[in-house]
């Protein structure tokens, strides 16, 4: 009890940093797992598909055992064979032998795709399979080709086979592939990334050579793909030279192994570690985040946020955490739940902070702000990411489902606030009882237009255009862990103006759009934490590049503001007022 009391006698502030400083101490029991695993799991394989080889051996007049050799030596590790069906007019329906004897022949790795097959020919579609797998060890993975799964909607025959034959499973990504989802589970932890665009996306979505390498890179560090499934050009049925896809190959492997990644044929990654779950302290650290940044959003409701903690609410802080962790860690809708919720708060509380600016402080006072809430929010994250570090997380078997709250309830809290404490002039009540202003009222659809289109966004990558794709790709050549463009062109840029308008007196009806912007930023911030696939010093260093990027285009929004659209604009009441 008296550590208690002399707890409840520190300032609210050093009550924060103690919390804070635990949080990550107990966030370490989730992610020393994952971390160990992230360092040991560094192989990745280039695999070609065997019949998409042979018209470049024959245009360069080699025989398909000289050509694999020399696909070898430019880095491809394994190669594809698939079982035709009567839709491939082009050969017998059946396994392609000649392509598993090449694959022996050369000693690599076989990734063998098996057809689909009607209901009564099941069984013997299973036991050819079954032949294949005891003739052909070198059959390392396999997956159903087709739009539908051999077995479907049963697959627990063609998992028992594999499992009994120690094969894994590629599970591909982004598959529409009935039952690829359920294969995937019954496989579990047998399981290997793989990633692959067929000839038909790349002419349909006009992917060109040097974005397809981009995106074979950004699948292998990013996302942790394993198996990447690359083709040669084509136009129709002319193949590209096989000098130029050995050349790309080349390029391929020397982009992975730049970024720490070697060119060998992985294994199910989960296979060979002992399966873990949640730590109760890792959900302790999050339950303390989620409660720290509810606390901190009601004191500065209250206007308390800078008082003393007694040592009741202290008592009660501590006590609550503990409930909360234990629910966590025995109910899994429970964990999903205070990881949505945390996350939400801790954008609310790190926007704050960060907006936290009088218009009397100096400069120096907003970068104090911001760099106390990129630790606040960094901290948090890392708590949330302690809580789901798991490997049916980090597979995406499970996915977190806070994403779409963090983009709702943030911004919606933050208005709250302003209302309440009269960060904005006026109060809810008064807002409401008044006439609207035109102003107000197209700013207002903007809002809701940027908000409805970061929801139809967030995991939706087919929907963004040309001009974007090429800004990606841009920043990802120049500083490989590229930041998210809701960082650097939406939050950061916002939290600028924002500084810039208050101690302009600029804007004051207004201002709540810019910190709606700078919320939809740290929202992104906490999110990327939520991407368990993706390396967690990956995720660090994006954030890292997100605030000095985001930070530069900010301070050029302030200057083209300042001393190019205000001239210009004087006349225009609302924008100059």
């Amino acid at each position: 009890m008296k550590f208690l009391r002399r707890v409840g006698e520190c300032p609210w502030l050093v009550f924060v940093g103690l919390v804070l400083g635990a949080i990550l101490i107990f966030s370490r029991y989730g992610l020393l797992p994952r971390l160990e695993l992230e360092r040991d799991n560094r192989n990745v394989a280039v695999v070609v598909d065997y019949r998409e080889m042979l018209p470049m051996a024959e245009e360069a007049g080699l025989s398909p055992e000289a050509t694999l050799e020399f696909l070898k030596k430019k880095g491809v590790v394994g190669l594809m064979v698939k079982e035709y069906t009567a839709e491939d007019i082009q050969y017998e329906p059946g396994p392609d032998f000649e392509g598993l004897r090449a694959g022996t022949a050369a000693d690599m790795p076989i990734f063998y795709r098996v057809a689909p097959a009607p209901t009564w020919q099941l069984r013997q579609s299973l036991e050819t399979t079954r032949k294949i797998l005891s003739e052909y060890p070198k059959v390392a993975v396999v997956s159903p080709s087709g739009e539908i799964a051999l077995g479907y909607p049963d697959l627990k025959p063609l998992a028992f086979l594999l499992k009994e034959h120690g094969i894994a499973v590629a599970q591909t990504e982004f598959s529409r592939q009935l039952g690829a989802v359920q294969l995937n589970w019954l496989a579990f932890p047998s399981l290997i990334p793989l990633h692959s665009v067929t000839n038909e996306e790349l002419l349909v979505r006009r992917i060109d050579r040097a974005a397809l390498h981009d995106r074979f890179v950004r699948a292998a560090v990013e996302r942790s793909v394993r198996l990447l499934v690359m083709r040669p050009a084509a136009s129709g049925n002319v193949a590209s030279s096989l000098e130029s896809f050995g050349g790309e190959v080349g390029r391929l492997v020397e982009a992975l192994q730049s970024h720490g990644l070697q060119s060998a044929w992985p294994r199910p990654v989960f296979a060979g570690h002992p399966r873990w779950r949640m730590h109760w302290l890792s959900a302790l650290a999050c339950s303390m985040a989620f409660l720290l940044s509810l606390a901190r959003y009601v004191r500065r409701m209250n206007g308390t946020l800078d008082k003393p903690m007694p040592t009741a609410e202290a008592v009660l802080f501590v006590i609550l955490a503990g409930v909360l962790a234990s629910a966590a860690w025995k109910i899994a809708v429970f964990a999903r739940l205070l990881g949505a919720l945390s996350a939400a708060f801790i954008v609310t509380e790190a926007s704050l902070t960060a907006m936290d600016v009088a218009a009397a402080d100096r400069a120096r006072r907003y970068w104090r702000t911001l760099l106390e809430a990129s630790l606040f929010v960094t901290i948090g994250g890392l708590a949330v990411a302690a809580l789901f570090s798991e490997p049916l997380y980090m597979l995406r078997l499970m996915t977190f489902s806070g994403v779409k709250l963090t983009l709702l309830l943030p911004p919606l809290l933050v208005v709250l606030h302003d209302m309440r404490r009269r960060v904005h002039p006026e109060s809810l009540t008064e807002f409401l009882s008044r006439p609207p202003l035109w102003g107000e009222f197209f700013l207002g659809l903007a809002l809701l237009s940027l908000l409805a289109l970061a929801l139809f966004r967030s995991d939706n990558v087919q929907f963004i255009p040309g001009f974007e794709a090429k800004t990606r790709e841009a920043l990802e050549r120049f500083l490989v862990a590229r930041p998210r463009n809701k960082e650097v062109f939406v939050g950061y840029p916002c939290l600028l103006l924002y500084v810039f308008a208050v101690k302009s007196g600029l804007w004051a009806r207004y201002r709540e759009v810019l910190r709606v912007g700078v919320v939809l930023g740290f929202s992104s911030v906490v999110n990327s934490f939520c991407h368990y696939h993706t390396p967690l010093f990956f995720i660090l260093l994006r954030e890292f590049h997100g605030l000095w990027v985001g930070t530069v285009v900010g301070i050029l929004a302030v200057f083209a503001v300042k001393y190019a659209a205000l001239p210009l604009c004087r006349k225009i009441h609302f924008l100059a007022e």
